[in-house]
């Protein structure tokens, strides 16, 4: 009684039992049959400056990618797309959820409507052309099949994935709208090695005095470059124990600070060596990514509340609960740990009283009746 009480009481929970979903969603791996126009040998070879007779080149049906779409994709909404480059060829064996400790991915990725994915056999011994060509290969057919913000589409990576995520994201500007390197970074001209002993005592190997680490990639063209700046997201996300993290802060500070970008940031966690963050802290780098749509949502008066953080929070708390509402009918648990995220995010929020009575709604139900 209780529950279908709830699923009256919230009408897009209603709305999505009747919807028909023509694509698949959940957890998953699959094959594309269609290679991207931009990861082509020739365009590669002239993008990246290689020599293209030493660039391998790969059949796109013998890929593995794999998938996490939030159970309550329909279609009907567009939605963020998250290409993540491991640093291992083996994607079955490294899935998000391997990664990501205490919250599950699925849930970061439900709240914030995005759909995830990444590809095996392209670990670190691959040749970056191929690691990048899937990246953009994934982007083509998953924005194919799926209904994709072009707003919204990231890459991140882990360790040398992070270093390709920065390759993506100069490279490829024009795709990737967002960059979330983690224990990686790469930038296209040169930076200066910290003096400081207790930043260098973390570099291997010891980087001598008045040492600098080279440019990694090459500058994109001035008119690029000035749109990069002015839109396109970053964050860099590393730990204080990363024996990257000295260079990574490096190439934030003398790097993407220096070069004015507008909307670039630095997460370093706290007693994280290097190894991938937990889950809290990947969700503030997708926050981070997506703060400037969000401002420009306030800019348009969509939103309620007094101030513009206000109105925010109460957009951010109201796409939480609706991914929460959505998922209350077939996973009662998860949908529980959604809605309280809602009220520990966003205590001051509308959706948050919501979030409280629905909790209390499902602890009721869960109750034995009297005798």
């Amino acid at each position: 009684m209780i529950l279908a009480w709830l699923i009256a009481w919230c009408p897009a929970l209603s709305t999505h039992a009747q919807d028909t979903q023509a694509a698949q969603t959940g957890t998953f791996t699959t094959r594309f049959d269609e290679r991207s126009p931009l990861s082509g040998l020739d365009a590669m070879a002239e993008v990246g400056r290689w020599d293209r007779r030493q660039l391998p080149d790969w059949d796109i049906e013998d890929i593995e990618f794999q998938m996490v779409v939030p159970d309550d994709y329909t279609g009907e909404e567009a939605y963020g797309l998250l290409v993540f480059i491991h640093p291992y060829d083996d994607v079955n064996a490294t899935s998000p959820r391997a990664f990501f400790f205490g919250r599950v991915i699925e849930d970061v990725l439900a709240e914030h409507n995005i759909i995830w994915v990444s590809y095996d056999d392209a670990g670190n011994g691959v040749l970056p052309n191929k690691r990048l060509g899937l990246a953009l290969d994934a982007v083509h057919n998953v924005s194919q099949q799926y209904n994709i913000d072009a707003k919204r589409v990231y890459v991140s990576g882990m360790s040398g994935g992070g270093r390709m995520t920065c390759m993506a994201g100069v490279y490829y500007p024009e795709v990737f709208t967002g960059a979330v390197p983690i224990v990686g970074s790469m930038y296209f001209r040169q930076v200066p090695v910290p003096e400081d002993p207790e930043l260098r005592a973390l570099i291997r190997p010891e980087p001598g005095e008045h040492a600098v680490w080279p440019r990694t990639l090459w500058a994109p063209r001035r008119d690029v470059l000035r749109e990069m700046k002015a839109s396109q997201r970053w964050v860099l996300l590393t730990g204080d124990a990363d024996f990257n993290m000295p260079e990574m802060r490096s190439h934030f500070e003398h790097g993407f600070q220096r070069d004015a970008f507008e909307y670039a940031h630095y997460l370093e966690v706290p007693g994280m060596d290097h190894a991938f963050p937990d889950a809290d802290w990947f969700e503030r780098a997708i926050e981070l990514l997506d703060a400037p749509l969000n401002e420009e949502a306030d800019a348009d008066g969509n939103n309620v509340g007094d101030t513009p953080r206000q109105r925010r929070n109460e957009q951010q708390a109201q796409r939480r609960l609706q991914a929460a509402q959505r998922v209350l009918q077939a996973d009662p648990d998860r949908a529980r740990r959604m809605l309280q995220r809602v009220i520990e995010l966003y205590p001051e929020t509308n959706a948050a009283q919501r979030a409280g009575e629905l909790i209390a709604a499902l602890e009721n139900q869960a109750e034995p009746a009297d005798e």
